[in-house]
């Protein structure tokens, strides 16, 4: 006999057929009897764990953003230097950009998002900042950073740099994934412009 999937992981199977399919088709294109297709269920069964094609969409953002958080938060773990973390932040930003193109242009078009998605969203932003401050208030413990540096004012540098260098390479002016510097972004990061 088959295990059946259990309810949170057949949802996640039909979020991540609805973003191939929104990726594809674009909001207005994508229809839940595509999505039906794609997670290899009935159209009723999507109904059956979202209520409508928009309800769809903001769960799809939240795990989006969800997903985001963690592989960011495992990024940065994996550098046992300042640099070393920023380094992996910034590979793992830009692919996860990269990986995701299509769907986060999508988002951007969506003008009306429910209060609960903002405020989600405003929640796992606030997580993300607390990790790069964790992270910058370590480098100054360790001597990594000098000790008058504000810890706030770093981290928006830091993580304003590596989302809009990001941002610029991946939609902006798109190359080569494998083109990105990340080692350059870091030296501008840690040892600034002069």
């Amino acid at each position: 006999m088959v295990p059946t999937a259990s309810r949170e992981e057949k949802q996640t199977e039909i979020l991540i057929a609805a973003i191939r399919v929104f990726a594809k088709h674009g909001f207005d294109g994508a229809k839940m009897e595509y999505i039906a297709k794609e997670a290899g269920i009935g159209k009723g069964t999507v109904y059956e764990y979202f209520e409508s094609k928009d309800r769809l969409f903001e769960e799809i953002l939240k795990f989006s953003v969800e997903q985001f958080r963690i592989g960011l938060k495992e990024s940065m773990d994996k550098g046992e230097t300042i640099e070393q973390k920023i380094m992996n932040c910034s590979r793992f930003t830009a692919q996860f950009m990269n990986d995701h193109m299509e769907f986060v242009h999508i988002a951007m078009q969506v003008k009306i998002l429910s209060e609960d998605i903002r405020l989600h969203h405003m929640a796992v932003q606030s997580v993300i900042i607390e990790y790069y401050k964790e992270m910058v208030k370590a480098a100054k413990q360790k001597g990594e950073l000098r000790s008058n540096l504000d810890v706030e004012l770093a981290t928006c540098c830091i993580i304003g740099t590596l989302e809009q260098f990001c941002k610029q390479r991946v939609f902006i002016d798109p190359r080569p994934i494998g083109e990105i510097d990340h080692p350059a972004i870091v030296d501008v990061i840690l040892r600034g412009l002069r």
